[in-house]
């Protein structure tokens, strides 16, 4: 299958699974009011964040030496299901040392956390590798099917013609919708392992197997620590700012997470790219589909600017609720941010394919340093507008450093990347084709 058709499949199936995921944070927002929402994914933050350690982000050595075919796709099922033991382990650890050391901290009775926690970390965790086995083989409708199923009977769990007074009184909504995480994990492993018929033998990677995956990984966990640093932890300063209300870190991750839903085309495309590049299949036709795709962003978020500059607010607020009215002028201030994120989803991609994860570390590593000490200074003072101008700011100079790598080692013009050209269309109109065949 050649890439864009691939890529039709990947933006098909994933674009589905992502608008139903659109459509949760919606009415779980409505449900929750700003305050509600603002604690459950600043909560999902921290969780996401410890999963990245503790996983060592083996979901990406999964890809990378499936997709290449170095690693037998059953040594890697069963790998993954003994690091999934490891994972609750960590998760029940990790939470009995924030309740000792936190014992008043609770915003919902303890016992939940340990819930919460497995069913997020354990579920994400076999999520993210179940879908790398099958992207691995560019089955991209198999996992999003079984995603945006669970998704739609979370959705129609959620209360519609209510709000929760607090999230005491939305205990069972919470422990359901942390619940669909673990279910979907689960799903994804027992329909990649019926259909490949692992379950007839046991077997996991040799000693120098799983030498050649933690290696691996564990320059990818750096990178992600990095990088995931540099999406959110902003929320950290917003969240200890003196001038911003808990109603005001509800408005700013809600922001985020649209920032974060528009990124959702180009991490479709890089989980394309990522095997792709690993399999060493289509180099120059992914080259040359990198710059036209960075241009077609270019002017999809210019007009994603225009609707909210003349009809955000509204739009937001009928969205989400009337408590979720200060969204506006940060979102129009992190657009241009979210375009240069969008190119570095891209290279990332085309980098980790390659095995030159340090390029996306180093990159990020930069753009963290610049949020890091002007959120420091800036945020206390100016709250969420600064927020949002920094961490456009720290996305460009992440952009800049593989940018400038790609530039110089694959004899290409900079220009290239963004100015416009009629082909561009031709390119998107073949596309289309594709998904027509």
């Amino acid at each position: 299958m050649n890439f864009k058709k691939v890529l039709v499949q990947s933006l098909l199936w994933r674009g589905l699974y992502f608008f139903t995921l659109l459509l949760v944070n919606v009415f779980l927002s409505r449900y929750l009011k700003a305050e509600g929402a603002g604690w459950v994914y600043y909560l999902s933050n921290i969780f996401s964040f410890s999963l990245i350690i503790i996983s060592v982000c083996i979901e990406a050595g999964i890809t990378y030496f499936a997709s290449g075919k170095i690693i037998e796709p059953g040594k890697l099922v069963w790998f993954t299901l003994v690091w999934n033991f490891v994972v609750c382990l960590m998760v029940l650890l990790a939470v009995s040392i924030y309740i000792f050391f936190e014992p008043e901290a609770a915003a919902i009775p303890h016992n939940l956390y340990y819930y919460l926690g497995i069913f997020y970390l354990s579920g994400l965790f076999l999520t993210n590798c179940g879908t790398s086995l099958f992207y691995a083989e560019n089955n991209f409708f198999l996992p999003n099917l079984l995603l945006t199923l669970w998704n739609v009977l979370l959705i129609i769990f959620i209360p519609k013609t209510q709000t929760a007074a607090d999230l005491n009184a939305a205990t069972a909504t919470l422990t359901v919708y942390f619940l669909v995480f673990l279910l979907q994990g689960v799903s994804i492993i027992i329909a990649y392992v019926l259909k490949k018929k692992t379950f007839a033998f046991i077997s996991l990677p040799t000693g120098a197997e799983a030498k050649k995956i933690f290696k691996y990984c564990s320059v990818v966990m750096l990178g992600n620590i990095v990088l995931f640093l540099v999406y959110r932890i902003d929320y950290l300063f917003v969240n200890i700012s003196p001038v911003c209300t808990a109603a005001d870190l509800g408005n700013y991750i809600q922001v985020s997470k649209l920032g974060q839903m528009l990124l959702i085309i180009p991490q479709i495309i890089g989980s394309v790219i990522f095997p792709r590049t690993a399999s060493g299949l289509d180099r120059k036709e992914l080259n040359t589909s990198l710059m036209i795709i960075a241009r077609l962003f270019a002017q999809l978020y210019l007009i994603i600017l225009l609707v909210v500059v003349f009809a955000g607010h509204w739009l937001f607020t009928w969205l989400f609720g009337e408590t979720f009215n200060e969204m506006q002028l940060p979102f129009i201030i992190l657009i241009p941010g979210i375009f240069c994120l969008s190119v570095v989803n891209l290279l990332s991609a085309y980098f980790a394919g390659k095995g030159k994860v340090g390029v996306n570390v180093k990159g990020a590593m930069l753009g963290l340093f610049v949020v890091v000490i002007l959120d420091y200074f800036f945020v206390p003072v100016y709250g969420i507008i600064a927020a949002a101008a920094i961490s456009t700011l720290g996305y460009a100079v992440h952009l800049a450093y593989p940018l400038y790598i790609f530039y110089k080692d694959y004899d290409i013009r900079l220009v290239d990347f963004f100015r416009w050209q009629r082909a561009d269309y031709s390119w998107l109109k073949s596309l289309l084709a594709n998904k027509k065949e």
